[in-house]
C-alpha cells in the first residue's frame, strides 16, 4: 500500500509509474507468501492457486507497466516534459496514444475485463482459503492483508485517474503541451500490441493459467485444474460452488451495454447538435491554472496519510490586503525509508570514498608497495584458510 501512496504523491509521470511497481511487487509477494503458508499446512490446491495468482500478476505487470512506460515515453518525446503540472489537454493532440495509455490505466487499476483484474481476483480467491489454515495467527493476518489489498486497489485506481486526467485531460498548462503532436506509427504500434495482449489475457485468462500450470507443478508439485476447456471459456480456480469468472462474457456485456446506451441516446434524445460554452462561474476567460492539478488531486490523501507516512509539511505565504504579490503554498515530503535505511549507507559510502580518494595521487613507488602488500596479505589469508 505504501508504494501506491508514494505514487499518488508524485508529479513526475515516470516516477509515479516506478513507485506503482512497488505496489504490484507487493501483490506478487502476497501470492508467494500465501503459497508457502498453504503448502506448509498441506493445502496443496490452495498453494497452487496462490502461486498461479502471483505468476499471473508478474505476467500482467510486464504487459500493462510496459504499455504505461511506452505511453510516458510518447508524452516525453512529444512534449519534452514528464511533469504532470506542465501537461494537460494531450487527448486532443495525441488521441491514439491517450486511448492506449487509458487501456494501461484501466488494466493496472484491476478493472474488468482487462488482465489486471484477473490476477488480483485470483489473489483474493487464495486469500478466501485462509480460514482453513490451522494457525490462528494466519487466520487473522491473511484477511487483514486482503483488506489492505482492497485498499491498495482503490488507491491504485485513484492514482491512475490522476495520472491520466492530469496528463491528457483539461487544457494545456504549458507551451510544450500546447504544441504536442502524435508520436510515430512504430511507437503507437508497440503500444497497441501491448494493449491487445492486456485485453486478450483479460478475456481469455484460462489459456494463460494453463500456460502457468507447469511452473506451479514444478515448484509445488500441484497445479489448479486446466481451465482452457471449460464451457464459455470461464475460469474456475477451485470449484464451481466457490467462485468462477468469465472475462469474455464481461467484455461482451460491456460492449453491448455501451452500444445500447449510444443507440438510446441517438434514438430517443434530440437529434439537434447543440454546442455551448461550459459553465465558467462568471469567468469566461478562465486560465488553465484554475483546473485540477496533479498536486491538487492528491492533496486530500496527502493530508490523511502525509504526517505519518511522508512527514509532509505545508507552508502558506498569504500577502496582506492591498499587496499584489502572489500567494504561495509550499509542500515538503520526506521518505522515511530513504532517511532511515538508504541515506546512512550513502553517507558511509561517500565518507569511505573521500578517505580512499588519496589513493589516486600516490607515486609509482607507493603504488607498487601497495600492490605488493595486498598480494602478501592475500597469500597469508589463503595459507591460514587452508
Amino acid at each position: 500500500m505504501l508504494g501506491v501512496l508514494y505514487a499518488l504523491m508524485q508529479r513526475d509521470l515516470k516516477r509515479l509509474l516506478a513507485y506503482s511497481s512497488v505496489e504490484n511487487i507487493g501483490i506478487v509477494f502476497i501470492g508467494l507468501g500465501l503459497a508457502l503458508a498453504f503448502q506448509a499446512n498441506g493445502m496443496d490446491l490452495a498453494a497452487a492457486l496462490a502461486m498461479t495468482a502471483a505468476l499471473f500478476h508478474v505476467f500482467n505487470h510486464s504487459l500493462f507497466k510496459s504499455l504505461l512506460f511506452f505511453g510516458a515515453g510518447a508524452v516525453l518525446t512529444s512534449t519534452g516534459e514528464r511533469d504532470m503540472e506542465r501537461l494537460g489537454g494531450l487527448i486532443h493532440r495525441m488521441p491514439q496514444a491517450a486511448f492506449l495509455f487509458l487501456v494501461g490505466c484501466i488494466a493496472i487499476s484491476a478493472l474488468p475485463p482487462l488482465n489486471g483484474f484477473v490476477s488480483e481476483w485470483l489473489t483474493f480467491q487464495a486469500i478466501l482459503q485462509s480460514p482453513d489454515l490451522p494457525q490462528w495467527g494466519l487466520r487473522v493476518v491473511v484477511p487483514a492483508v486482503g483488506g489492505l489489498l482492497a485498499l491498495s486497489a482503490a488507491l491504485a485506481a485513484a492514482c491512475f485517474v490522476k495520472a491520466f486526467g492530469a496528463t491528457f485531460l483539461g487544457r494545456p498548462r504549458s507551451a510544450e503541451a500546447e504544441g504536442a503532436r502524435e508520436v510515430d506509427a512504430f511507437s503507437r504500434a508497440a503500444m497497441a500490441g501491448l494493449a491487445g495482449l492486456c485485453l486478450l489475457a483479460g478475456i481469455l485468462p484460462g489459456f494463460v493459467i494453463d500456460a502457468i500450470a507447469p511452473v506451479s507443478r514444478f515448484v509445488l508439485g500441484e497445479s489448479i485444474p486446466l481451465q482452457g476447456g471449460l464451457p464459455w471459456l470461464s475460469i474456475v480456480p477451485i470449484a464451481e460452488s466457490r467462485s468462477s469468472y468469465n472475462g469474455l462474457l464481461v467484455f461482451v456485456f460491456v460492449l453491448s451495454t455501451a452500444a445500447l446506451t449510444i443507440y438510446g441516446i441517438h434514438r430517443f434524445a434530440s437529434r439537434a447538435l447543440r454546442r455551448g460554452p461550459a459553465w465558467d462561474c462568471g469567468f469566461p476567460d478562465a486560465s488553465p491554472a484554475t483546473q485540477y492539478s496533479a498536486d491538487g488531486f492528491a492533496q486530500p490523501i496527502r493530508r490523511v496519510f502525509g504526517t505519518l507516512l511522508f512527514r509532509a509539511t505545508e507552508s502558506v505565504e498569504m500577502p496582506p490586503p492591498g499587496e499584489l504579490t502572489p500567494a504561495r503554498l509550499r509542500v515538503g515530503l520526506r521518505d522515511p525509508i530513504w532517511d532511515l535505511l538508504y541515506l546512512p549507507v550513502g553517507r558511509a559510502v561517500e565518507y569511505l570514498a573521500r578517505r580512499l580518494n588519496v589513493l589516486q595521487f600516490l607515486s609509482i613507488r607507493r603504488y607498487l608497495s601497495l600492490v605488493f602488500s595486498a598480494l602478501v596479505t592475500l597469500l597469508l589469508v589463503l595459507a591460514l584458510w587452508r
